[in-house]
């Protein structure tokens, strides 16, 4: 079912997704803000692909879902959700020591 490949592409996006947040949120927890760049560039890639795997989903979604195949969207779905919320915590948090660090810039300028 079409259906269910692209949600499993979109899943995997969104994995992928995950993945170079975490790795990004170490490398600035160590000190290392030399790629950030790199990451929003890579991240907008990732959101652009599934912004297009999610017109698809809309264009292909069944009317009526195969008994057989309400399962596999099920946990399908249920992995979208987890995934995606782990990604907005990972976002906050990148996001919350970004601007803790560019706080502590100011404050030592300014003493």
């Amino acid at each position: 079912m079409k259906f269910i490949n692209l949600l499993k592409q979109q899943n995997d996006y969104l994995l992928q997704f995950a993945k170079i947040s975490t790795q990004e949120y170490r490398r600035l927890r160590a000190g290392d803000k030399s790629h950030i760049q790199q990451f929003y560039h890579r991240r907008q890639l990732i959101l652009s692909a599934i912004e297009n795997i999610e017109k698809h989903l809309k264009k292909n979604q069944p009317s009526v879902i195969p008994n057989k195949d309400k399962a596999t969207i099920s946990q399908l779905l249920k992995k979208k959700r987890e995934v995606t919320k782990s990604i907005l915590q990972k976002d906050m948090l990148i996001h919350a020591f970004l601007n803790g660090s560019q706080n502590s810039m100011i404050k030592d300028k300014t003493a």
